[in-house]
């Protein structure tokens, strides 16, 4: 049985789980030794009001695009130093909120859980890594 890493962005809306984006996966016999894992976000609002999700990994990257009318936002850490993984436990290692209020409490951690004040931003894109022993499709 091949083991995977994969990589994905999640979206919430109001506090609930909406759906899985920029999902891509590789087996675990690529070599991750000084490998550089990134995700960002490009703000497109003057252009055509969308955000656009990069997930750069070790064998490329993903981009997206992802339409929405949120006019304050923050991106924070999830994380503060080295995790281990475990199998089939997500980490979650950014976040980026959103809202059209004029107050967001900001996304950040320590532990690699889910931020507090996901539920009171009306968007959110979670980047998280999981180890598992199959593709998920």
């Amino acid at each position: 049985m091949a083991l995977y890493l994969q990589f994905s962005a999640e979206v919430f809306e109001n506090g609930k789980f909406k759906e899985e984006l920029l999902k891509t996966w590789d087996e675990l016999e690529t070599k991750y030794n000084d490998s550089l894992i990134s995700f960002g976000i490009i703000d497109n609002r003057d252009e055509d009001h969308s955000l656009k999700l990069l997930n750069g990994i070790p064998s490329g990257l993903a981009t997206t695009f992802y339409s929405n009318n949120m006019t304050t936002s923050s991106f924070g850490l999830l994380i503060d130093g080295k995790m281990t993984l475990e199998k089939n436990k997500p980490i979650y290692l950014t976040a980026w909120l959103g809202t059209t209020k004029n107050e967001l409490r900001s996304g950040s951690g320590t532990t690699g859980e889910l931020p507090q004040g996901i539920e009171e931003a009306e968007l959110a894109f979670i980047y998280k890594v999981l180890w598992t022993d199959k593709e998920k499709k």
